[in-house]
């Protein structure tokens, strides 16, 4: 991958120091300059002229790629970019606490807090040669001039076996962390756009890695999620559609009374969707939401024995589902935070109510 494809939006985060020498990868940092290749300790296995800057790429010794763009005149460092190679020599990223090939998208948002901005004059996401996708999920880094950006893909076939298991993946816990990048503001501007688009719970964010002897920085406080952040389409005023349980949808024929009596009712969710939520044995549910324009059923992400209590909250209006529910694991309630586009979930935000006896109370007595 290079900075030439599109980036655009996702979740992620970064913790730097007061100095700017924290925000560096393989010992190169954006900001100092082009001598600090020669720490490397081999040459570029290319090098490329592009117009003021020079785009060097070298191979490090755990098997990934590290990208370098440097101005010529001056030799400063404005761009990092660190590929993973697919070895396990090299899955530890220069994050601390992330893998390459094993960190998730989810558990990127969930310890970051939010959903990052994207750059608004580029897709969210885009092909890998194997037919998968990556997302590009972008923050910038606090009190500096800096920009980091997490890149995590999903491969063609662990897209297909997803869906043969027959059930609609929730997209962010199956894509995994390629890739990290580092870029000064006004360059990333060249190249990517200056205008931003950022998520409700957007903040700035820290690298770690800074001086040992400084406290961790705590994380932001969460701000308020609002459904009008996720406006859907206009109501569906049409005549609901039969349902459709064939080919990979095959599974949900176990529940079609339950969805066709719940379709009946018209939509009541984003739109064109109805929510249908069924009891599995005490404490548990499962919740199956489908199109009555097109009668196509999906799944969501959380429900059954692992998610017990969940109770949910939803409007027409809006793609936003906030769902409610308790882990008898951890003994803890949680509440997160999914936005539904072209029929896929992706959480947005998420945060701990309590012990689990909170998820007794209705969403709107746990809301912030």
């Amino acid at each position: 991958m290079n900075h030439s494809l599109a980036w655009g939006l996702g979740a992620l985060l970064i913790i730097i120091s007061s100095v700017a020498a924290a925000q560096s990868m393989s010992g190169v940092s954006v900001g100092g300059n082009r001598q600090e290749l020669d720490g490397l300790g081999s040459p570029p296995v290319s090098s490329q002229a592009m117009g003021p800057h020079t785009v060097e790429k070298y191979k490090t010794p755990g098997g990934n790629d590290l990208s370098v763009t440097y101005h010529r005149s001056s030799g400063k460092i404005v761009y990092l970019e660190s590929d993973w190679g697919g070895e396990m020599a090299g899955a530890f990223a220069d994050y601390d606490g992330f893998k390459y090939g094993k960190t998730t998208l989810s558990e990127i948002r969930t310890k970051l807090g939010s959903n990052g901005f994207r750059f608004k004059d580029r897709p969210p996401a885009s092909s890998t040669p194997d037919g998968g996708i990556s997302l590009f999920n972008s923050y910038e880094i606090k009190g500096q001039n800096t920009v980091a950006t997490f890149v995590t893909s999903i491969s063609a076939e662990v897209i297909k076996s997803s869906r043969n298991k027959g059930a609609d993946p929730n997209i962010g816990d199956i894509a995994t962390l390629t890739a990290i990048v580092i870029g000064e503001k006004g360059y990333l501007g060249t190249i990517w756009g200056e205008d931003k688009v950022m998520s409700p719970n957007y903040s700035p964010i820290d690298w770690p890695g800074g001086s040992p002897d400084s406290a961790p920085t705590p994380p932001p406080a969460p701000r308020q999620i609002h459904p009008t952040d996720y406006p859907a389409q206009p109501v569906y005023r049409g005549k609901t559609a039969k349902p459709d349980f064939s080919g990979r949808n095959a599974h949900f024929k176990s529940f079609r009374t339950r969805i066709r009596e719940g379709m009946a009712q018209g939509p009541d969710f984003a739109g064109e969707f109805s929510v249908i939520q069924f009891g599995c044995g005490t404490g548990c549910s499962a919740v199956v939401v489908a199109n009555n324009r097109t009668g196509q059923p999906y799944d969501f992400p959380r429900g059954g024995e692992d998610n017990t209590y969940l109770t949910l909250k939803y409007h027409i209006d809006s793609r936003l589902m906030v769902a409610q529910w308790g882990s008898y694991d951890s003994g803890k309630c949680f509440m997160e935070y999914f936005d539904f586009a072209q029929g896929i979930w992706s959480e947005v935000g998420k945060r701990e109510v309590g012990p689990l006896d909170a998820c007794y109370n209705d969403i709107e007595e746990n809301a912030p």
